[in-house]
């Protein structure tokens, strides 16, 4: 019988198992998200509104990174 075998340099490509986000991350999208209904309840522009939760998520995210590399007991 034969087989049909594929040639070695055409693997399949597998996707990436999903990253789930940790506690951290979920943190800073939560207050983010607050932050956001909070401005739009009280009326703030669009454009400002998009600017500061723009400068808030990546605010967020260098504080979380930097978190993780910090020693511990600090």
């Amino acid at each position: 019988m034969r087989t049909h075998r594929r040639p070695t340099c055409a693997t399949p490509i597998r996707p990436k198992p999903s990253i789930r986000p940790d506690g951290r991350q979920t943190v800073i999208v939560i207050v983010v998200l607050v932050l956001g209904a909070a401005l739009a309840l009280a009326g703030t522009p669009v454009a400002v509104l998009a600017e500061t939760l723009t400068a808030c998520g990546l605010i967020g995210a260098q504080l979380a990174r930097r978190a993780q590399s910090a020693p511990t007991g600090m």
